[in-house]
């Protein structure tokens, strides 16, 4: 089952040369893979297999929140009690989108390294009034990343493996680097945030691509995809830039189950997993309902860019993770949402049998 659904998705159009899906519960241990990690710039296309690291893009994300959870922060905290000069939001309208900040923010623009960039991150004005509605923002997770710094008195590459990593056992999760040899490519330089100022889709910004001397036009590969993480956060923030493998994020999936249940290592994830006031938004994790047979469940996690998803059904103490390459094609790739969805619903049923 698991093994048609990446098959169909690498054959289809737009879709990634390369996929792998994987399934954990009590009584299931599946996986499936196909196709190849990088075709672009390489004499011969170089397999995906299961232990191929991954740039995680957004689901680091679910990272920073996972942190926020070990250190007890409460949501409804105000922002100001740990970053004395950010926005006057709490803790709470980051973790929903909801603090009205801009969606994206080309910081190497305006920033040196990853201190001028923190500092910009905290005092750009808003662009929406808080609460207002949900309007999804790296540079929320940028400014949580800080919060996880000060709650926990330590850089965040440290904090996180003191209070996620090593609490999971996880052993291939780095940030800025892949901890292995077989690494997916991603996509070629930072040809997208350039379209992103040339364009001003889908988030426009009053900066250009003439701003910016240090653009990259290589493919990809054991490099930090996101710009913002790559450039000015040197490959460590709390939106993007950490590496992992298929099975580093099941470690984690199975933690965060059983944390939901009350026997994991974060007692307090429950608080988290609590629907927000959007659709598909909990705090810091995305969400999905899927029915199969006459059992409909929520499946929390987070997407990354580059094309790979996990997500935790805590009803059935399961985690899912689909990992792809997405942005190794030379025209538009699949969105990710296209291809969680059919992933998780095969996921799901593969339960129930």
């Amino acid at each position: 089952m698991l093994q048609d659904v990446v098959d169909a998705l690498t054959a289809s159009a737009g879709g990634p040369p390369g996929a792998c899906l994987a399934v954990r519960a009590p009584d299931v241990d599946a996986l499936a893979v196909t196709g190849h990690r990088q075709v672009l710039a390489v004499a011969e296309p170089l397999p995906m297999t299961a232990p191929t690291c991954l740039d995680l893009a957004s689901i680091t994300k679910a990272f920073t929140t996972t942190a926020l959870a070990a250190l007890g922060v409460d949501p409804a905290d105000p922002l100001h009690r740990y970053l004395p000069d950010a926005p006057p939001v709490s803790v709470d309208d980051l973790l929903l989108h909801r603090g009205g900040l801009w969606e994206w923010w080309p910081t190497y623009c305006d920033a040196a390294g990853p201190e001028e960039g923190a500092r910009l991150a905290r005092t750009l004005p808003l662009r929406y009034a808080p609460g207002s509605g949900r309007h999804y923002s790296d540079l929320g997770f940028m400014l949580l990343g800080q919060v996880v710094e000060v709650a926990a008195g330590a850089a965040l590459p440290s904090a996180l493996a003191e209070l996620v990593l090593d609490p999971a056992g996880l052993e291939a999760t780095a940030f800025g680097a892949p901890t292995g040899p077989e690494v997916a490519a991603s996509g070629t330089g930072d040809a997208i945030e350039q379209r992103m100022l040339d364009t001003g889709e889908p988030y426009p910004v009053p900066r250009s691509r003439t701003d910016f001397t240090g653009w990259r036009d290589h493919v990809i590969v054991g490099e930090v995809a996101d710009g913002n993480a790559f450039h000015t956060f040197h490959g460590v923030s709390g939106h993007a830039g950490l590496f992992s493998t298929v099975e580093d994020l099941l470690r984690l999936g199975t933690a965060l189950c059983a944390s939901a249940a009350g026997d994991g290592p974060w007692r307090g994830i429950g608080r988290y997993l609590a629907p927000g006031p959007d659709a598909g938004q909990s705090r810091g994790y995305r969400s999905w309902t899927t029915t199969v047979d006459a059992c409909t469940t929520t499946a929390y996690g987070h997407p990354g860019f580059t094309g790979t998803t996990l997500a935790v059904l805590p009803e059935h103490r399961a985690s899912v993770v689909l990992a792809t390459n997405r942005l190794q094609v030379p025209g538009e790739p699949l969105p990710n949402e296209e291809m969680w969805v059919p992933a998780l619903q095969a996921a799901h049923r593969l339960l129930h049998e």
